[in-house]
This record gives C-alpha cells, structure tokens and sequence, in this order.
C-alpha cells in the first residue's frame, strides 16, 4: 500500500499528515517529512498503541527527522487527535482501490 495524506484539526488549525503504511496493522505518521510517531491498529481500525517519536528514537529507531513542534507535541497520545487519525485512515482505505479488491 502507497502512503497517502490526511487532514485533521488540532487547537483550531488544519494538520496535514503523511500516513505511512508498515506492515498489516501500523503506520508511521509524518508532518511536513519530520517523524511525529508511529501507531498501530486492531482489525476494527482503532488505535492500539501509538509510539511518539521520542519514544521510537529511544527504541533504536532508523535515523529519522524528528517532529517536536508546538503542532506535533503530544499528537499521539492526545485520544482525540488518535480518534480523528483513526476516522480520516479509515476513510482513506475504504476509498482505495486495492482494497476494494479491484
């Protein structure tokens, strides 16, 4: 699966976000190409574990620009932030093509 972009809203302004499929089930999300983290969905599409940068780079991580801007601080862990991902994923794959199996 190709990355694709969503737009989200946090704090009265407009997010765009690289989504970056890995795997099955986890996709590393990325903002203006900084890393802001990765997350990771159960077979319903929700968020299961979410990782921040920070906490990627800890973990030995590849070498990868870092989002630690006031926009990206905390995206991940924010529910509603991951629950606004979660719909605008969903969103995306439902539309896609080679996941309609056509």
């Amino acid at each position: 699966m190709s990355p694709f972009g969503i737009v989200i809203k946090r704090a009265g302004k407009q997010l765009a976000l690289n989504i970056h499929p890995k795997y099955d089930v986890g996709f590393m999300v990325l903002f203006e190409g900084t890393l802001v983290g990765e997350i990771f969905l159960d077979v319903k599409g929700r968020v299961v574990k979410s990782l921040s940068a920070r906490e990627l780079m800890a973990e030995g991580y590849p070498d990868y620009p870092c989002d630690e801007s006031e926009d990206c601080e905390g995206l991940l862990k924010d529910q509603e932030m991951l629950r606004q991902i979660e719909k605008e994923i969903d969103r995306k794959l439902s539309l896609d093509p080679d996941n309609l199996g056509l």
